[in-house]
């Protein structure tokens, strides 16, 4: 059934809170790699969201049918992909340039219409021009100053590129689990088995990393950065993500993430003074640009049917 277009309008309405969201853990993430390891960091804090989400499941009711062989395959899929794709991004963050990894995160925008194709699904052409110009906009955002050094890709720039291809696989695969399973039991799963399966991978692969625990109440940025990542990005960007895209489908859910990293410059001028110029103003000119032109393709497609 064709979904109406204030349907599409509400997707792109709470994606776009979670990407404020999203934009807004940019510095808390930082600076929590002065205290955390990328794996410790990424599994605690998952496994924070998991529990948090537990304790307030039965405010939200409870479905008849708890367990099902499709919500435990969803669950283990999605939260593999969603650990080991914030663990890659954490490692690329902390070992290759801010402005190289930018651009390789931007990346999984082009790739979700590409992976779709091999599901089965045939993009319109705005939606490629969309996400092109994203693409444009975020490679503006990612190098505010300087050059952009890809003659000189390093070990940091791999893992952004892998973590930005299981961004792209993690959304198109959402976009099929949220339609069949409870959005909370979900998630709840999600980050369950996202920071089950790296805990796993650190303990067999890298133990001192994993339990080399630094002083929790030495510096009190050490728990606040970590419970504001838990919470936030967490607990309620990634499941406002998941409501989102039971409305929008994942090429455009992508294109409409993509203003995570407007956000992320909009907070770095708020909380660390730093200017925008005309680069940055630019760049975030186009993704909105870039929306917009995502937007036109379900106004015509719905505009189509009723004539039909």
């Amino acid at each position: 059934m064709l979904k109406t277009y204030p349907d599409n309008l509400k997707g792109a309405l709470i994606l776009l809170i979670a990407s404020v969201i999203w934009g807004s853990t940019f510095i808390p993430q930082k600076i929590a790699m002065d205290f955390w390891s990328p794996l410790q960091f990424t599994a605690i804090r998952f496994l924070i969201g998991a529990f948090l989400l537990l304790t307030i499941l039965p405010f939200f009711g409870l479905p008849k049918k708890i367990y099902s062989k499709s919500l435990i395959i969803y669950g283990f899929t999605l939260g593999t992909l969603l650990g080991f794709a914030a663990l890659f991004q954490q490692i690329g963050l902390v070992t290759t340039t801010a402005t190289n990894a930018g651009f390789f995160t931007s990346l999984y925008v082009l790739l979700v219409p590409i992976i779709g194709i091999f599901l089965g699904s045939s993009p319109h052409f705005l939606l490629w021009l969309a996400a092109l110009v994203c693409i444009v906009g975020s490679v503006l955002l990612a190098v505010p100053e300087g050059s952009f050094m890809i003659e000189k890709i390093n070990k940091g720039d791999i893992w952004v590129i892998f973590g930005s291809l299981l961004w792209a696989f993690h959304v198109q695969v959402l976009s099929y689990g949220v339609k069949k399973n409870p959005i909370m039991l979900l998630a709840i799963l999600q980050f369950l088995f996202a920071s089950i399966v790296l805990i796993i991978f650190g303990f067999l692969f890298s133990p001192k990393e994993l339990f080399n625990f630094p002083n929790l109440f030495g510096n009190p940025l050490v728990l606040i950065t970590l419970l504001y990542c838990s919470i936030g990005s967490v607990c309620i960007a990634f499941v406002l993500q998941m409501i989102g895209q039971r409305y929008s489908p994942p090429n455009e859910a992508a294109i409409i993430m993509s203003t995570e990293a407007i956000f992320a410059a909009f907070f770095g001028w708020l909380i660390l003074a730093e200017f925008f110029n005309a680069r940055i103003l630019t760049g975030s000119s186009l993704i909105f640009i870039g929306i917009i032109i995502s937007q036109i393709y379900p106004i015509e497609k719905i505009k189509k049917s009723n004539f039909e």
